[in-house]
């Protein structure tokens, strides 16, 4: 009888415990709150890297205009003068 009365008797924590239980629920909230302001940044990591591989393709892509524009610009002058190197100072070509 005294085991039951025993077992359904409240307890009490020594205050070390208790200092203890607390000193852990500080860490896992210090931890917890590290861990969001990280994924925060991550995400913000992550729109600054979708919008600077926007930019990169968009320049990307003017590359490759202005090399089509190059090319078409070389077949136009060399039908016109035949092939050769230009002097960009003078603008003549010489005859290959």
């Amino acid at each position: 009888m005294d085991k039951i009365k025993n077992m359904l008797e409240n307890k009490k924590l020594t205050q070390e415990e208790i200092d203890s239980i607390k000193n852990l629920q500080a860490q896992y909230n210090k931890v917890i709150f590290e861990l969001g302001s990280i994924e925060s940044q991550l995400v913000l990591i992550k729109k600054q890297t979708a919008i600077l591989e926007a930019e990169k393709n968009k320049i990307t892509t003017e590359i490759d205009e202005i090399g089509e524009s190059e090319k078409t610009l070389i077949d136009s002058l060399q039908t016109k003068y035949g092939a050769g190197n230009l002097n960009i100072e003078t603008g003549e070509i010489v005859p290959f």
